[in-house]
């Protein structure tokens, strides 16, 4: 294309064409908008992208693929998206040796019985169970609250915070909201590889402790728990997907 044919008066330039920035893209275009998109890479997509890094090997990784999972169903509908995603059924696996043997707390994304079975094996403690059916229920009262006003005009703390009226809600939201993630991670567990488990989600990508005032560790964990308004890393799906199937 001849220079002079070149678009030069845009109404928005959008610097970075990952995910975010496509997305941002897409609505002002529909909107009517003149939208130029600058990628310093040879590719769009940024953190969502799949990529296969080793010759000869037919695997494509990517550390923050999975992001995908918390694509909310309104901006599916809205930009006309036609996927679907993948998921998996085991939700984790941690391995752990007792009594000289090799074993794994298995969470399942799809029978309840088989991570009951798992606790039990890790842990004589039987309110361990119960208490992380209950912990992972409090994060979905915060979750159906927090999610919803992703897609809405940025609202104050105290707006947010008026929407939680049961006890359960208010109580998740000072576990989760007002104090640092360690305090009730240790208020609900004994085991510490659960503890560990379930502080994953407040310190990937943070690198903080449980107890940090700054309270990192809680938007990190928020973060990772409200996708959906349940937790569950996919539109109609039980927990987080592995692929993206664009066929």
């Amino acid at each position: 294309m001849a220079s002079s044919n070149i678009q030069k008066n845009y109404d928005v330039v959008i610097v970075g064409g990952g995910h975010n920035g496509l997305v941002a893209a897409c609505y002002l275009t529909k909107a009517g908008k003149s939208v130029l998109v600058l990628e310093q890479q040879d590719k769009v997509g940024g953190a969502v992208v799949s990529e296969q890094l080793f010759t000869g090997i037919e695997a494509k990784l990517s550390v923050y693929a999975y992001l995908v999972g918390m694509l909310p169903q309104k901006i599916i509908s809205d930009l006309d998206l036609n996927f679907k995603f993948r998921q998996r059924n085991p939700a984790s696996f941690t391995p752990y040796e007792k009594d000289g043997k090799h074993q794994g707390l298995l969470i399942s994304n799809s029978d309840e019985t088989i991570t009951h079975k798992s606790f039990g094996q890790l842990t004589e403690n039987l309110q361990e169970y119960p208490n992380y059916c209950k912990f992972h229920q409090l994060q979905k009262s915060l979750g159906k609250h927090l999610w919803q006003s992703l897609l809405e005009p940025m609202q104050t703390r105290d707006d947010i915070k008026n929407r939680f009226q049961t006890e359960e809600e208010k109580l998740a939201w000072k576990l989760f909201i007002e104090q640092p993630l360690g305090v009730a991670i240790e208020e609900f567990f004994q085991s510490d590889l659960v503890r560990g488990l379930v502080f994953t989600d407040g310190t990937i990508g943070t690198f903080t402790h449980p107890h940090d005032s700054s309270l990192k560790q809680n938007r990190t964990f928020l973060y990772h728990i409200i996708a959906n308004g349940t937790g569950d890393w996919c539109w109609g799906g039980d927990k987080r997907p592995v692929t993206l199937d664009t066929s």
